[in-house]
Protein backbone atom coordinates (compact mmCIF):
# COMPACT_ATOMS: atom_id res chain seq x y z
CA UNK A 1 0.00 0.00 0.00
CA UNK A 2 3.26 2.46 0.74
CA UNK A 3 4.09 1.90 -2.39
CA UNK A 4 0.72 2.57 -4.25
CA UNK A 5 1.19 6.13 -2.31
CA UNK A 6 4.31 6.96 -3.24
CA UNK A 7 4.09 6.08 -7.06
CA UNK A 8 0.58 8.28 -7.05
CA UNK A 9 2.54 10.89 -5.14
CA UNK A 10 4.72 10.88 -8.11
CA UNK A 11 2.93 11.57 -10.93
CA UNK A 12 1.07 14.04 -9.07
CA UNK A 13 -2.03 12.60 -7.42
CA UNK A 14 -1.93 12.96 -3.79
CA UNK A 15 0.62 16.17 -3.70
CA UNK A 16 -0.72 19.41 -2.62
CA UNK A 17 -1.52 22.44 -5.90
CA UNK A 18 1.46 24.60 -5.08
CA UNK A 19 1.10 28.37 -6.78
CA UNK A 20 3.65 29.78 -8.41
CA UNK A 21 4.80 33.75 -9.27
CA UNK A 22 5.63 33.63 -13.07
CA UNK A 23 7.31 37.09 -14.18
CA UNK A 24 8.61 38.13 -17.60
CA UNK A 25 9.44 40.87 -19.90
CA UNK A 26 7.32 41.32 -23.20
CA UNK A 27 8.18 43.18 -26.60
CA UNK A 28 10.84 44.11 -28.57
CA UNK A 29 12.43 45.99 -25.21
CA UNK A 30 10.91 44.23 -23.02
CA UNK A 31 8.53 46.88 -23.06
CA UNK A 32 6.13 45.25 -21.39
CA UNK A 33 6.36 43.45 -17.47
CA UNK A 34 4.58 40.01 -17.29
CA UNK A 35 3.64 39.03 -13.70
CA UNK A 36 1.40 36.13 -12.57
CA UNK A 37 0.37 34.11 -10.27
CA UNK A 38 -0.38 30.38 -11.32
CA UNK A 39 -2.07 27.74 -9.71
CA UNK A 40 -0.44 23.82 -10.45
CA UNK A 41 -3.15 21.59 -11.26
CA UNK A 42 -2.61 18.03 -10.43
CA UNK A 43 -2.25 16.23 -13.68
CA UNK A 44 -1.20 12.09 -14.30
CA UNK A 45 1.80 12.82 -16.02
CA UNK A 46 5.16 11.73 -15.87
CA UNK A 47 7.93 14.76 -14.95
CA UNK A 48 5.60 17.43 -16.62
CA UNK A 49 3.32 20.10 -14.23
CA UNK A 50 0.44 21.98 -15.84
CA UNK A 51 -0.13 25.79 -13.90
CA UNK A 52 -2.94 27.95 -15.31
CA UNK A 53 -3.96 31.51 -13.84
CA UNK A 54 -4.52 35.32 -14.60
CA UNK A 55 -1.70 37.56 -16.67
CA UNK A 56 -1.25 41.14 -16.32
CA UNK A 57 1.56 43.21 -18.78
CA UNK A 58 2.08 46.35 -17.66
CA UNK A 59 3.78 48.74 -19.73
CA UNK A 60 6.89 50.11 -18.03
CA UNK A 61 7.85 52.99 -21.48
CA UNK A 62 5.81 55.74 -22.72
CA UNK A 63 3.05 54.53 -24.31
CA UNK A 64 2.57 55.44 -27.99
CA UNK A 65 -0.86 56.52 -29.16
CA UNK A 66 -3.89 54.06 -29.06
CA UNK A 67 -1.63 52.36 -26.18
CA UNK A 68 -3.51 51.28 -23.11
CA UNK A 69 -0.56 51.06 -19.98
CA UNK A 70 -1.86 47.48 -19.02
CA UNK A 71 -3.40 44.53 -20.44
CA UNK A 72 -4.75 41.11 -18.76
CA UNK A 73 -5.47 37.95 -19.40
CA UNK A 74 -5.03 34.17 -18.84
CA UNK A 75 -2.41 31.85 -19.14
CA UNK A 76 -1.89 28.00 -19.05
CA UNK A 77 1.55 26.10 -18.92
CA UNK A 78 2.89 22.90 -19.31
CA UNK A 79 6.41 23.10 -17.87
CA UNK A 80 8.95 19.75 -18.26
CA UNK A 81 12.21 20.92 -16.70
CA UNK A 82 13.01 24.07 -17.85
CA UNK A 83 10.94 24.13 -21.17
CA UNK A 84 7.03 24.97 -21.90
CA UNK A 85 4.33 25.26 -24.32
CA UNK A 86 1.60 27.79 -22.67
CA UNK A 87 -1.66 28.70 -24.36
CA UNK A 88 -2.41 32.48 -23.49
CA UNK A 89 -5.34 35.03 -23.90
CA UNK A 90 -4.31 38.39 -23.93
CA UNK A 91 -6.70 41.37 -24.39
CA UNK A 92 -8.77 39.28 -26.53
CA UNK A 93 -6.19 37.68 -28.63
CA UNK A 94 -5.08 33.94 -28.55
CA UNK A 95 -2.08 32.42 -28.96
CA UNK A 96 0.33 29.52 -28.21
CA UNK A 97 3.94 29.43 -27.98
CA UNK A 98 6.57 27.21 -26.23
CA UNK A 99 9.97 28.11 -25.22
CA UNK A 100 12.66 28.10 -22.37
CA UNK A 101 12.08 29.37 -18.66
CA UNK A 102 14.94 31.76 -18.49
CA UNK A 103 15.34 35.73 -18.07
CA UNK A 104 17.40 35.53 -21.18
CA UNK A 105 16.10 33.19 -23.32
CA UNK A 106 13.37 34.50 -25.68
CA UNK A 107 10.60 33.02 -27.41
CA UNK A 108 8.23 34.46 -30.18
CA UNK A 109 4.74 35.02 -29.99
CA UNK A 110 2.63 35.75 -32.42
CA UNK A 111 -0.97 37.24 -30.79
CA UNK A 112 -3.51 38.65 -33.13
CA UNK A 113 -2.36 40.29 -36.45
CA UNK A 114 1.00 40.98 -35.15
CA UNK A 115 4.20 39.87 -35.75
CA UNK A 116 6.76 37.74 -34.08
CA UNK A 117 7.19 39.36 -30.54
CA UNK A 118 10.06 38.58 -28.24
CA UNK A 119 9.20 36.97 -24.77
CA UNK A 120 11.17 36.07 -21.79
CA UNK A 121 9.30 33.95 -18.96
CA UNK A 122 10.69 33.14 -15.67
CA UNK A 123 9.68 31.48 -12.02
CA UNK A 124 10.45 34.33 -9.05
Amino acid sequence: MLRAIAILSLIGFGSAAEARELAGRFGYLGEWDVTATLSEAPVARFFASEFSGALRMKHNAVCGPGETPEKSGHIRMSVRGNRYSAQMTLAGASCSFSGTLSETAHSFVRCGGEGQIPLRLWFK
